[in-house]
């Protein structure tokens, strides 16, 4: 398996926790992260494999891009798909179990 290339995070920036998530991730990763407002117009001709659901803003996704090809992860199980990126430090992964909770939150709300 090819290594990850880079994250793309698409999410909707009228969520306050979604907006801090996408805002403190790149802290987290290993990789370049590159993040996307589901309400851009061009989202979808920039990533046509994007989840319809992301797409109308109905949940948020995490794209891993190998070899050019992302692979989408919507909504908390996002944090699956970015272990392998995840740094190990012990700063870096309190602040992702931070953020991993931050989603927790939204998804209830």
């Amino acid at each position: 398996m090819s290594p990850v290339a880079e994250v793309v995070v698409v999410y909707d920036v009228t969520c306050p926790q979604c907006s801090r998530i996408a805002r403190e991730l790149p802290d987290v990763l290993t990789v370049p992260v590159r993040v996307r407002s589901c309400r851009d117009p061009h989202v979808a001709d920039a990533f046509p494999s994007l989840p319809a659901a992301v797409r109308r803003c109905a949940a948020p996704a995490v794209g891993v891009v190998r070899d050019g090809s992302v692979r989408w992860w919507r909504g908390r199980r996002g944090a699956i798909g970015l272990l392998p990126v995840l740094r190990r430090s012990p700063r870096a992964v309190s602040a992702a179990v931070g953020l991993w909770f931050a989603a927790a939150r939204a998804g209830r709300a």
